[in-house]
């Protein structure tokens, strides 16, 4: 019973309210872009009004399909034992600051560098801090995310972050990394992928989730809320997660 008193639900409702709410997660549909060793996403209408009286799709995904995050275990055979769900659930609840680099018109390959990051923030005024998340808009989902015959150039082609860049975000101690690209800091040419050391140096190991194939970053504010829940899968290496950015209107 409510006896007149604002509470400290009813403080975060009334503080979410009034902010601006950025979907983060693609749409998850036919045609796609895929990491190209992963299989296809494929929804099938299997329960129908007609044939069963209520309805109900089938759905067949990798754990990285669409919006999603990356374990240790996804890539480290020596870190089985951080897969996705060993996490809490609201792990992924954290201040989050965005850094845009999506005026730079990048090529597949180009690197983000830490003097980019530091330059970046002089620019901003912000700089993610401890246990934060920090955003890299590339500019790349915009430009080139579509389910048509050529979906598959977005993942065969990216920027991605030099080695510097990805020691810049494990110096901050960062609770993840998040980017618009499917492999984060992995740049790739032709279907070609390069270097990767977020994954295999600075941040897996390190217990840094990374979060990739995000949309609408270009709708963020420098500084945000974000929120988003991985699916609760056992021995998870990852999970597709539906993110959302709460924005100071």
């Amino acid at each position: 019973m409510n006896n007149g008193n604002v509470g400290p639900i009813d403080a975060v409702l009334q503080a979410l309210g009034g902010m601006r709410m950025v979907d983060l997660a693609p749409k998850l549909e036919r045609g796609i872009p895929r990491w190209p060793t992963h299989p296809h996403l494929t929804i099938d209408k299997a329960v129908t009004h007609e044939h069963d009286g209520y309805y109900c799709q089938a759905i067949m995904m990798a754990e990285h399909t669409g919006a999603h995050v990356d374990a240790p275990a996804h890539m480290l055979p020596d870190r089985m034992d951080r897969t996705i769900d060993t996490f809490a659930a609201d792990h992924l609840f954290a201040a989050a600051v965005l850094y845009d680099f999506s005026d730079r018109d990048l090529k597949p390959g180009d690197l983000v560098t830490a003097d980019m990051l530091r330059g970046y923030e002089e620019k901003s005024g912000l700089k993610v801090g401890e246990g934060e998340i920090a955003i890299v808009n590339y500019g790349w989902m915009k430009r080139y995310w579509r389910t048509d015959g050529q979906a598959q150039w977005y993942v065969l082609n990216a920027p991605g972050m030099s080695e510097d860049a990805c020691e810049f975000f494990r110096e901050r101690k960062v609770r993840a990394v998040a980017t618009d690209t499917v492999a984060a800091e992995t740049a790739i040419v032709d279907g070609v992928p390069q270097n990767n050391p977020g994954h295999m140096k600075s941040w897996l190991p390190h217990d840094i989730l990374i979060i990739e194939m995000l949309t609408n970053l270009e709708d963020l504010t420098p500084r945000s809320l974000f929120l988003a829940m991985p699916l609760h899968i056992d021995e998870g290496s990852g999970s597709p997660i539906r993110p959302v950015g709460f924005c100071p209107r």
